[in-house]
């Protein structure tokens, strides 16, 4: 066995005899100030000399709470950075209290200027907003577009969605007319501008007038023989007018062209057809290029149905012939 493991029969120093060797002799313990530090620090120092490792476990943990914390907060910087929004400057309706208005950075959880911001924290503020007409059916709305409006529903409408003009320049918002021209605008169009942040008016200008479809739909036509003299003017002047005789000149040599082409072609197959190229030819020009095969054509002349029946007969023919012919066998010649 082992030998057992002595014992430290050392009587363990107490706390408080520590403490009092170490202060032994000091002066004025209790009076001085700088003296009464020094021996509460004895006292501190003390204590934990027989907790060391306890201390040391306690120190481990509080760094490593302290490092996921800034490792979280770096995270989000980070994330934040990343996502941004663009920062636009918030602007505020004149005559309007700002902290009636929420903060789009906090809103967007980027703000830090806390409590010194100028406007609202709170997310109710946003929520406020015009009651609802119970009396109206919005689905109404989405379905009334200004396909069927006509010009007093048009200032009807208008005049609803912007009220009064709150400007004072004449200027018609340029994305407006645009809107209503290209019969975009109706109950849920929103100006680029912002539609109270838009200096320029957003009033039909005085002696305005609808397009409708009818209106649309009419177009300017023009006659083919208008179209062609347009045409005739945009090919130049340094051109040969057309007259009966150079047309019917133009027309003769167009056509003796074309025989010439064609005749020329013709006689090419017919060259490689009695050189016995294999070529692919119609019935017709087989015939034609073949004479010799004119006496098998066996097809009537109304309807050119070709006789099956009679090119059976011809080739029985031909093997009957071929039976009667005797055969030659060991023909020897001699010299």
């Amino acid at each position: 066995m082992p030998p057992k493991k002595q014992q430290d029969n050392k009587p363990k120093k107490d706390k408080s005899k520590m403490v009092d060797d170490k202060t032994f002799g000091l002066k004025n313990k209790n009076k001085s100030t700088k003296v009464s530090k020094y021996v509460q620090n004895v006292k501190e120092q003390a204590e934990k000399a027989g907790d060391r490792k306890t201390l040391k476990a306690k120190e481990d943990e509080k760094a490593r709470i302290q490092a996921k914390k800034d490792a979280e907060a770096k995270k989000k910087d980070e994330l934040n950075e990343l996502f941004k929004p663009i920062e636009v400057i918030q602007k505020v309706p004149f005559g309007t209290d700002p902290k009636t208005v929420l903060c789009a950075y906090f809103k967007a959880g980027t703000c830090k200027k806390g409590a010194k911001c100028k406007f609202s924290h709170n997310l109710e503020a946003d929520r406020k907003g015009a009651k609802k007409d119970l009396y109206t059916d919005d689905r109404k709305k989405e379905e009334d577009t200004m396909e069927d409006w006509d010009q007093t529903k048009l200032e009807e409408v208008v005049l609803s969605k912007h009220g009064n003009p709150r400007t004072t320049t004449d200027i018609v918002c340029k994305y407006f007319l645009e809107a209503i021209e290209n019969q975009k605008y109706g109950w849920f169009w929103e100006c680029p501008n912002g539609l109270k942040d838009c200096k320029y008016r957003h009033a039909l200008p005085p002696g305005f007038v609808l397009k409708s479809k009818k209106q649309d739909e009419v177009k300017e036509e023009i006659s083919l023989e208008e179209f062609l003299e347009t045409e005739r003017h945009k090919l130049g002047a340094n051109l040969t007018p057309i007259t009966l005789e150079s047309f019917t000149e133009w027309k003769n040599n167009r056509k003796a062209k074309q025989d010439a082409e064609a005749e020329a072609a013709r006689k090419t197959k017919e060259t490689a057809v009695k050189a016995g190229k294999n070529l692919n030819l119609s019935g017709r020009e087989f015939f034609e290029y073949n004479p010799d095969w004119e006496q098998f054509a066996f097809y009537e002349e109304d309807d050119a149905a070709f006789d099956f029946g009679g090119l059976t007969d011809h080739r029985q023919q031909n093997e009957d012939q071929n039976d009667d012919v005797p055969a030659v066998e060991n023909l020897k010649i001699e010299a």
